[in-house]
């Protein structure tokens, strides 16, 4: 802005002198217009090379992001340990060990957390970059690049299965005598159903990671992000609902 305020002065100036003071400080003219010349081609320059510099680190962020994403997918997080948990938890009797019991939920509590921390990384590596967004800070302190991917991010949340498994560690602490409500039972044996149908599509979706790491191109890897946040989605939809239902 300075340049620029420099430059309006010189021209009003120059309007408002006489031709005699002019012819006399030609040379001295001269000098200006050629710095000027020069700053402006300076600042040309800088400011090239700083959007050049930014579309670089955003392209760095993108490969970063990209192989991030397809590894996760490649190297995934079975969902099976955990269906198998909650699946043994809804068999439980009224007659069952309290101890035996109690170990079984705080087991399922910590796969429950490793499980919603890897599908909500996930998510977060699964920027889009088609229409050139650049990242920004978005909800958690995470960065992403679109609203979509932060909605999905929070459909996940609102799906993990830890405060749910949290919810039941503390009734079954706190209730006397030590059972667990079959209306718990059911909704927990439907989350181990919809659990492994959730694995089974990421495991279909990692067999393309693992192709897109070998052989894809940009748009492959974009694809790959696109299908698998909608093929998990109606998972999460009916976890969420089972969740509802349940009241946690």
């Amino acid at each position: 802005m300075p340049i620029f305020a420099f430059i309006f002065w010189l021209v009003i100036s120059l309007e408002t002198a006489d031709d005699d003071l002019i012819k006399k400080n030609s040379k001295l003219i001269w000098i200006f217009a050629v710095l000027i010349l020069i700053i402006i081609g300076f600042y040309n320059y800088q400011l090239h090379a700083a959007r050049e510099q930014t579309e670089n680190l955003k392209k760095l962020y993108q490969t970063k992001n990209d192989s991030g994403f397809l590894a996760l997918l490649r190297e995934g997080h079975s969902y099976i340990p955990l269906a198998e948990t909650l699946e043994k938890i809804s068999k439980v009797t009224d007659e069952e060990d309290p101890a035996k019991v109690q170990k079984l939920i705080e087991l399922a509590k910590s796969q429950a957390d490793e499980a919603d921390y890897y599908l909500g990384t996930l998510i977060q590596f699964s920027d889009s970059y088609v229409n050139d967004i650049n990242p920004q800070f978005m909800v958690n302190h995470t960065v992403m690049t679109s609203k979509k991917q932060e909605d999905m991010y929070i459909f996940a949340s609102q799906a993990g299965v830890f405060m749910t498994m949290y919810q039941i560690s503390y009734n079954y602490w706190k209730d006397k005598p030590k059972q667990i409500p079959q209306e718990t039972k059911e909704m927990l044996h439907s989350m181990a159903k919809e659990l492994r149908a959730l694995d089974d599509t990421l495991q279909e979706f990692k067999e393309k990671a693992i192709y897109a790491i070998e052989w894809g191109e940009f748009s492959t890897k974009e694809q790959i992000k696109d299908f698998t946040q909608r093929a998990i989605k109606p998972h999460l939809e009916k976890l969420i609902k089972m969740k509802s239902e349940f009241g946690g």
